[in-house]
């Protein structure tokens, strides 16, 4: 239908916004109607609901009449202007009613739509096409307006994100601090605010976000009966309403849209100081005036009744621990020990932490810090094989265990938590630790827990030290124990904030159930898979791997996670005190002196700057190079897990060959299925049993709660993993330097690494392959190995913002000869594609002919025979092999620069001439 000829563009405009809440554009014409297709019309007919008719968002919601057959009846007269305008309008409420149903609808027992999977699809050509078109204008010309800067958000900052348990988490929230340096891959967190046209979803991602009210256990994934999934539903809303009533929920709620009819400003961290000299948008330390008029922190009652919530909040999760626990009140008062600068322990007779008060000072601050920022905050853990919690399903470790019950209180209080477990069986950290921010990434806090294998404590000292001279933040730092002496001897160095969780164990106290937690056959409970009805593995073990006498099993994991958390809440408790109190004196927004934090932290990266480095542990377990010692290293390797898998593998940053190979990873299985796995119904809370994860999630009745509108629009996850924004911290990136003589080889592979995406989180997809008996383990701990030979000719790396001239790597020299399966039937160096010399038929190679020749830059260093490549490399502990490949302080002019580093293996081994390299490092 054209629009009548007297009805222009601003008018329609004007129209749909008082219509559908100011989500219009003027655009200058009419839009085109609304695509879908015959199926999708047919299986989203939207039906009537008791709830009220208001949209999501603060979106005024059309209403009708109903008459007494089910129909909705319209008895006006229109003209032929009104009957165009009326048929846009009633295509609009019809969009508004299919999106309505889809989110409020899907999953209710009796939905028409059958599966989960029907509905994910059904919902997908919702999004998608022309329909996504229509309604990402509207959000667009908020923008283009001068808007909020969020985007398409629909959510405040502390609005309750929706728990997805079929995908991802959906923040669709405008962007916080954080944004910049989000995680990217698996299942993170995404922001559908930020969403971009043509890209893919999160891998196994479904497109609508699950009612909160639906239990997990009800997963239409697991294999149960109706009438099994109806019981279980109705005893979970009546755990959900115990819960309410007896802890209470997060009850929080923004009127500003409402009252105003638009987003409420958000701060644009990227823009906002770029008048300062000073000023890091990553940081984002701003000052008063510096907040936009209306923006959340400059709001008093605001952000008085979010300290409330947010204090509420903080009291009911250390309830629920305790509760769980059956400590008693007196109990509860002294759960945190403080240690003074007198030494003194602080505290009743059970302690689970300890820290310097001056740190838990500086961990109260970086919190407050976060929330006022909206910013990401990451917890890492690095330790060997009982901190990865083998002999355990990934997510029962006391890291995932952690990210569980904590994730939606930070999500509450405008954060978003990213808790990572990068430990690794059989090693400690140093392999991982020389790598700087590049392996483990950017952290807020980080924890040691490797004392098996780390008894040495030079060791543990190059642990704290990369942690605090590296990544953008200093982060507080915490020891699982065995570390105490050498975080101490830190702490006194340089003024690092330091704690420690004390080594009691914990078992839960349960008062409806009989369980001896003392017996051998209870220590684990981790499985191999549980039955769903959409996919069917290869036969899985019936045992589980791993379950040592020295590996804790899954109640300590959750006692250390308690611990951990019970630190936490304190913290934040303390951080709402301190904001509470400041805002009182001083009003909202808070000055810079109460949550900024770069001078202090900056304070104690200085004082580790300038030691002398011989002096150190570190140093004199490398008196050769001990100059590493205090600087901030970098570095990328092929081990699991790390941080941000896609960009931190010596793969990422190989230059490629001219006929555009770059070493490949070879034997990388074929995922089984994608998406998060479904909860474990033999690992679930028992019946009647204080279940704190979802106590922390307690949210009020559906029926109450505010209704939020969930945009329609075209996912694009794949605009997001290509954000500039985003590639700042990626590691070393390719960029153009000098034009070299070097040509990148064509023999060099990675072996051995995992399918997926395995970076230690929560999210993680990896270990999956079709051929893995013991699918649900979910740990991403494994040990791929780059090799090369005389046949692969240069392994050529581009290395980002070098300054230092330093370079080391941990090799493998021990691996079998003619393993290197890039190589295998070659007979010269890139077979045959260069000038590389050809092998002579019938001769046998030894490795230890081999030649190491290394370039920079396009030059030659050095050429080193099996004697001199051993004598640059060190063994510092167990199956550690460190090699420093190029030392040269004035090389660079102590200025960054971007260097094209390159290494080969010449000389008569061909094939058997291999070395292993598992992670390099530089500065």
């Amino acid at each position: 239908m054209d629009p009548p000829a007297d009805l222009d563009g601003a008018e329609l405009a004007r129209l749909l916004r008082e219509t559908i809440g100011g989500r219009a554009v003027d655009n200058g014409g009419p839009r085109a109607p609304l695509r879908m297709s015959p199926n999708t019309a047919k299986r989203w007919t939207p039906r009537r609901s008791s709830q009220s008719g208001q949209a999501r968002g603060g979106r005024a919601a059309a209403t009708s009449a109903s008459d007494g057959g089910g129909g909705i009846t319209f008895s006006f007269t229109f003209s032929s202007r009104h009957v165009f305008v009326l048929a846009i309008l009633v295509g609009a409420v019809a969009l508004l009613l299919l999106v309505d149903a889809k989110t409020e609808s899907a999953l209710e027992e009796g939905a028409e739509a059958g599966t989960a999977v029907e509905v994910h699809h059904n919902l997908t050509e919702l999004r998608s096409g022309e329909n996504a078109k229509l309604l990402e204008q509207g959000g667009a010309a908020n923008d283009a307006k001068g808007g909020s800067g969020a985007g398409k958000a629909t959510m405040g900052f502390h609005d309750a994100s929706p728990e997805n348990i079929y995908g991802a988490n959906r923040y669709y929230k405008p962007k916080g601090l954080g944004y910049a340096t989000r995680p990217v891959g698996g299942l993170h967190p995404i922001y559908m605010a930020d969403a971009g046209a043509g890209g893919k979803p999160n891998e196994g991602d479904f497109a609508f976000d699950d009612e909160y009210e639906l239990s997990p256990y009800a997963d239409k994934r697991l294999k149960m009966t109706d009438e099994e999934r109806t019981t279980e539903q109705e005893e979970w809303a009546k755990k959900l309403q115990h819960i309410r009533e007896k802890y209470g929920y997060w009850d929080f709620e923004d009127d500003y849209r409402e009252k105003n009819k638009k987003d409420r400003p958000a701060v644009n961290w990227a823009t906002v100081g770029e008048k300062k000299a000073d000023y890091d948008p990553l940081l984002g330390e701003i000052d008063k005036d510096d907040f936009p008029k209306g923006a959340w922190q400059t709001d008093d009652k605001y952000v008085a009744k979010f300290v409330v919530e947010g204090k509420k909040l903080v009291q009911r999760m250390l309830d629920a621990i305790y509760d769980e626990y059956g400590m008693e009140d007196e109990t509860k008062k002294a759960a945190l020990g403080l240690e003074g600068s007198g030494g003194k322990m602080l505290g009743g007779k059970f302690v689970v932490a300890w820290m310097h008060e001056s740190s838990f000072d500086a961990l109260a601050k970086k919190l407050l810090n976060a929330m006022i920022t909206n910013n990401h905050f990451y917890v890492t853990l690095g330790g060997h094989s009982a901190a990865a919690g083998h002999g355990n399903n990934f997510g029962q470790s006391y890291m995932m265990e952690f990210q569980r019950l904590m994730e939606p209180v930070f999500d509450r209080l405008g954060m978003v938590l990213v808790s990572a477990n990068r430990a690794q069986g059989g090693m400690g950290t140093l392999q991982s630790a020389l790598a700087g921010n590049g392996i483990y990434g950017d952290n807020d806090v980080v924890l040691w827990d490797s004392s098996m294998t780390e008894k040495d404590g030079r060791l543990q000292d190059i642990f704290w030290r990369m942690a605090l001279l590296s990544g953008r933040r200093v982060p507080v730092l915490f020891d699982l124990g065995g570390g105490k002496a050498a975080l101490e001897a830190i702490h006194e160095e340089s003024g690092a904030h330091v704690g420690g969780v004390m080594s009691n164990t914990q078992y839960p106290k349960y008062k409806n159930t009989e369980f001896d937690f003392t017996l051998a056959e209870h220590k684990y409970n981790a499985v191999c898979w549980t039955d769903r009805v959409d996919v069917e593995p290869a036969d899985q073990n019936a045992g589980y791997g791993g379950q040592a006498s020295w590996h804790p099993g899954n109640f300590v994991h959750q006692w250390t996670a308690r611990k951990i958390s019970i630190v936490m809440l304190h913290a934040l408790d303390k951080a709402l005190d301190l904001w509470e109190k400041a805002a009182s004196a001083d009003g909202n927004p808070l000055d810079g002196k109460h949550w900024h934090l770069q001078a202090e932290e900056e304070k104690i990266r200085a004082k580790l700057q300038k030691v002398n480095a011989t002096d150190t542990k570190c140093g004199e377990l490398f008196p050769s190079i001990a100059r590493f010692c205090t600087v901030a290293m970098k570095g990328a390797g092929e081990w699991a897990p790390r941080h941000d898998p896609d960009h931190s593998s010596i793969r990422s940053i190989a230059k490629p060959a001219p006929n555009g190979y770059t070493p490949a990873h070879l034997n990388d299985g074929e995922q089984l299925y994608p998406g998060r796995d479904p909860h474990v119904p033999s690992q679930r809370v028992p019946k009647g049993e204080v279940d704190v994860a979802t106590i922390a999630r307690s949210l009020p009745p559906r029926s109450k709660k505010k209704r939020r509108r969930l945009l329609a629009e075209e996912r694009r996850q794949s605009a997001i993993a290509h954000s500039p924004v985003g590639d700042q911290y990626a590691v070393g990136r390719e960029r153009r330097v000098e034009e070299s003589k070097i040509t990148p080889g064509q023999g060099w592979a990675s072996e051995n690494h995992p399918a997926g995406f395995c970076d230690g989180t929560s999210n993680a997809i990896c270990y999956r392959e079709k051929t893995n008996h013991c699918v649900l383990s979910g740990h991403n701990d494994a040990r791929g190995v780059m090799k090369g030979d005389a046949l692969s000719g240069w392994l050529v790396l581009n290395f980002k913002d070098m300054k230092e001239g330093i370079v080391m790597a941990r090799m493998e020299p021990w691996h079998k000869h003619n393993s290197n399966a890039r190589t295998e039937g070659w007979t010269a160096v890139n077979n045959g594609e260069d000038e590389g010399r050809r092998m002579l038929k019938g001769g046998q190679p030894l490795h230890e002919s081999f030649t190491f020749e290394v370039a920079v830059n396009g030059v030659t260093q050095y050429k080193h025979n099996t004697t001199q490549f051993n004598d640059h490399c060190v063994n510092p502990g167990y199956n550690l092999v460190i090699c420093v490949l190029w030392d040269d302080a004035l090389a660079l002019k102590n200025e960054k620069q971007d260097v094209e580093f390159a290494m080969r293996i010449t000389g008569d081994g061909g094939r058997a001439a291999l070395l292993g390299m598992t992670q390099i490092y530089w500065a």
